[in-house]
């Protein structure tokens, strides 16, 4: 249900002044380069992981929510669309069939390795080692970093 909720969710996404605002005071000129470069419910979504570090914890890091900002960067990489997304995430759920596509068509390639490449991108505009962790994990499972923790409750909960 809450991935029918995240695809609707993206479909109608906007980014407002204040989101602006806050990228402005936020973001150098090549990071915000970069963020410019994700479709807009992907800035969207990754504004609201960003807020909800915020809110919840109250985290001023500015490492984890430059990550926030930036753990889906990867993606920029091939064009994936909400409609692709959902098909990725659904076909995942079959291994097999996940790693065939994975293999053959670019986009999966891309989806299903986002976080690696988010990694390189951010380590190619000068973003420091921890953030560059902090996104090359994202999706990894049994973790012991904090941030990590924290940046996936709040993806999942965005």
């Amino acid at each position: 249900m809450n991935r029918i909720k995240q695809y609707f969710k993206a479909k109608r996404a906007k980014i407002y002044e204040k989101d602006y605002q806050f990228l402005l005071g936020f973001l150098n000129e090549k990071e915000l380069e970069y963020f410019n470069k994700l479709p807009v419910y992907e800035k969207r979504h990754s504004l609201d992981v960003c807020y909800y570090l915020i809110n919840k914890y109250g985290t001023e890091d500015q490492d984890l929510l430059k990550a926030a900002l930036f753990h889906d960067i990867g993606k920029i990489k091939a064009k994936i669309t909400p409609e692709r997304k959902a098909m990725a995430v659904i076909l995942k759920k079959i291994p097999f069939l996940a790693k065939f596509l994975e293999k053959h068509i670019y986009f999966f390639k891309v989806y299903y390795n986002h976080a690696e490449y988010g990694a390189e991108i951010c380590k190619g505009i000068g973003l420091n080692e921890r953030i560059v962790g902090i996104v090359r994990h994202h999706h990894d499972k049994n973790l012991m970093d904090e941030d990590v923790i924290k940046l996936q409750e709040a993806d999942e909960k965005n």
